[in-house]
C-alpha cells in the first residue's frame, strides 16, 4: 500500500499575508491541494512593526497574532494546514537596517517561547497544524540542538492538545543544515537519541536550495539522504528550475516511489498564476513514480 501524499498550497503573494484559513482553503481545493500553507514568521517587516509595536525578529504575542491574522469560524472539519516558520533571512528593521533574526535552537528558554507562540497561533486559528516547517538558522545551532528543540515543540503540542504535528526541517544554503551531510547527521542524531519523536519529525527537502548548495553533485548527494527522513519536498515549477538533469529527477522520482510514510509536496512558487504549473510538474513526478494526485 502506497503512502498518502499531501499537496500543499503555497503562500502566494496574492493572498493577504498572514491572513486566515478559509480563503487559502478555497484556493487550495481549486488547485487540487489538500493542505494550505500559513506563514508563521517572527515579526518581519516595517508594516508589522508599526501595527504591533514590536521589533523585527520578536515573537508574536497574543495581541500581535490577533492583529496580523484573521480568525475564521467555523473551520471546516476537513481543512488541514501547515505552518511555515521564520526562515531567518535578512529583513529591514524599523530604522532601515538590514538584520537577520536569529533562530536560537541552542537556547532552551527561546525554544520554550517559540513553542508558546506556535500554540497561541494554533489556538487562534482554531485548529492544530498538520505540519510545521522549521529552519536551522546559523551555525551556532547544532543538529543536537535542533533535535532537542523539535522534541520540546512536539512535546508542547502533545501536552496541550494530545497530538503533535510533524516538524519538518528545511535545508537552506549557508545555514547550519544545507547539504546531505547535515541532513544525514540530523536524522542519525534524532534516531539515536530521540527515537520516540521519529513519527513527529523529518526533512522537507527544498530542491532549489539543495541544487544551489550541491550544483553538479546534486544527484549523487541526493542519493545519500536517508529516504526514511524525507517527509516533504519543495518542488520547483518545472525541470529547468533549477536544472534539467535527468539523473537527478529520476532519483527523486524513484525515492518518492519507495516511501512508505506520508509526505508533503509543496510547489515552490510565489505567484498564484504559477501554482497550477507547480502542481502539474509535481503531479507528473508522482505519476512517474506510480502515484496519483489526491482527489479534487
Amino acid at each position: 500500500m502506497m503512502a498518502r501524499v499531501h499537496f500543499v498550497y503555497p503562500n502566494v503573494t496574492e493572498l493577504k499575508q498572514r491572513g486566515g484559513l478559509i480563503e487559502r482553503w478555497e484556493r487550495a481545493r481549486n488547485a487540487r491541494c489538500d493542505i494550505v500553507e500559513v506563514p508563521a514568521d517572527l515579526i518581519k517587516n516595517k508594516t508589522e512593526v508599526e501595527r504591533t509595536g514590536q521589533d523585527v525578529g520578536a515573537f508574536l504575542t497574543q495581541s500581535s497574532i490577533e492583529l496580523l491574522y484573521q480568525r475564521d469560524r467555523p473551520v471546516p472539519a476537513d481543512l488541514k494546514y501547515s505552518l511555515h516558520t521564520d526562515p531567518s533571512i535578512p529583513r529591514n528593521d524599523r530604522h532601515g537596517r538590514r538584520i537577520v533574526p536569529p533562530l536560537r535552537w541552542h537556547d532552551p528558554a527561546w525554544v520554550s517561547a517559540y513553542a508558546d507562540m506556535l500554540l497561541g497561533l494554533s489556538d487562534y486559528l482554531g485548529t492544530s497544524p498538520h505540519a510545521v516547517e522549521i529552519y536551522s538558522g546559523d551555525r551556532k545551532n547544532t543538529v543536537a540542538d535542533i533535535v532537542r528543540a523539535i522534541a520540546v515543540l512536539s512535546g508542547a503540542y502533545l501536552d496541550a492538545l494530545g497530538s503533535s504535528p510533524i516538524f519538518l526541517l528545511v535545508n537552506r544554503a549557508e545555514q547550519a543544515v544545507f547539504s546531505e551531510t547535515q541532513l544525514r547527521s540530523f536524522w542519525l542524531h534524532l534516531t539515536d537519541h530521540c527515537p520516540d519523536i521519529e513519527t513527529f519529525a523529518g526533512v522537507a527537502l527544498d530542491i532549489r536550495q539543495f541544487r544551489i548548495a550541491k550544483g553538479d553533485e546534486s544527484a549523487a548527494a541526493f542519493a545519500r539522504i536517508f529516504p526514511e527522513s524525507l517527509k516533504g519536498f519543495h518542488m520547483p515549477a518545472g525541470p529547468r528550475e533549477p536544472g534539467n538533469e535527468s539523473t537527478f529527477w529520476d532519483s527523486v522520482s524513484a525515492t518518492m516511489l519507495s516511501l512508505r510514510h506520508e509526505f508533503f509536496v509543496k510547489p515552490d512558487v510565489i505567484q498564484q498564476s504559477r501554482v497550477e504549473d507547480g502542481v502539474r510538474f509535481a503531479a507528473g513526478m508522482l505519476r512517474r513514480a506510480g502515484r496519483e494526485l489526491p482527489p479534487a
